[in-house]
């Protein structure tokens, strides 16, 4: 992963900028996050009793099928623990408060963010949640090792490559992204790699991007209404890698997106009507 300085500090080597979201886009890793690693770590620490099929329920629709696909691990528990409480009578967590002060006030979420924050604003829950993250990491890195991306990204990659900087724009870890872009291959391709270290996708895209190239020649790619709103704090492009339909868009993103962005032709009703597609499919 780059540092902050080394992204603030980038040179644009090439006319355009493009943006990718790691998991859930160039890798098939957000069913592996949540549904083999961040719920079952959230089991282990918090005993949900008669309501484990509740909280299943809650915890897959909003970081999986929701709007909310791809919101950042303490906000998505944040959100999970108060709704599971709202629906149910749950109370094993009393107050959630202490959490929202760090996903409220906090500067970065991370594991490095918390710990430093716990130095402050010591709290039982909040040690909870740190043994959560750490368990979620390490089950993710276990489920997750040798992990491929999807069919057509390198393709897509190689074409995009020629003309554009290519930064990687996660809320990943940054130890898992150069894992991942690494193992696979990937890292020729791009320019830049960021993680949750370094503050929100719209932190990583201000760093990288902002002021570096015209808006209308920045893209982002993401599977997430998160990436959506990162690419437009910017006045960015955005391309939708949709979920369940992955292969598939990133087929479209060779055949006609890259060179009708290149083109300047994506910007308007074709952009438009992607993006109407891709939020039809999230509740």
């Amino acid at each position: 992963m780059n540092t902050k300085e080394e992204i603030t500090g980038f040179v644009p080597a090439n006319e355009f900028f493009i943006g990718i979201d790691s998991d859930g886009t160039a890798f098939d890793s957000m069913n592996i996050k949540h549904i083999k690693s961040m719920f079952p770590a959230a089991l282990e620490i918090w005993d949900a009793g008669e309501y484990v099929e509740e909280f299943r329920k809650i915890w897959y629709r909003l970081n999986l099928y929701s709007k909310s696909r791809g919101i950042n691990r303490f906000s998505g528990l944040l959100n999970a623990l108060d709704e599971l409480q709202e629906k149910t009578s749950y109370a094993a967590v009393a107050d959630t408060a202490p959490l929202r002060d760090f996903v409220e006030k906090s500067e970065a979420l991370s594991n490095a963010a918390l710990h430093a924050w716990m130095k402050d604003h010591h709290n039982p829950l909040l040690e909870d949640v740190m043994r959560w993250s750490l368990l979620s990491d390490k089950l993710f890195e276990e489920y997750t090792r040798g992990l491929l991306p999807f069919a057509n990204v390198k393709e897509a990659l190689m074409i995009m490559a020629e003309k554009a900087d290519i930064m990687v724009v996660s809320s990943a870890s940054g130890k898992g992204l150069d894992k991942d872009w690494s193992f696979s291959g990937l890292t020729k391709y791009t320019s830049l790699l960021a993680g949750q270290e370094l503050g929100s996708k719209k932190a990583q895209l201000r760093m990288g991007a902002a002021g570096k190239y015209p808006a209308q020649k920045i893209l982002m790619l993401g599977d997430a209404p998160g990436d959506l709103e990162a690419a437009r704090s910017i006045n960015g492009l955005f391309f939708p890698i949709m979920p369940g339909k992955e292969e598939e868009s990133w087929l479209r993103l060779c055949n006609e997106s890259v060179s009708r962005f290149f083109a300047g032709t994506f910007q308007g009703e074709y952009e438009d009507a992607l993006i109407r597609e891709f939020m039809t499919l999230l509740e």
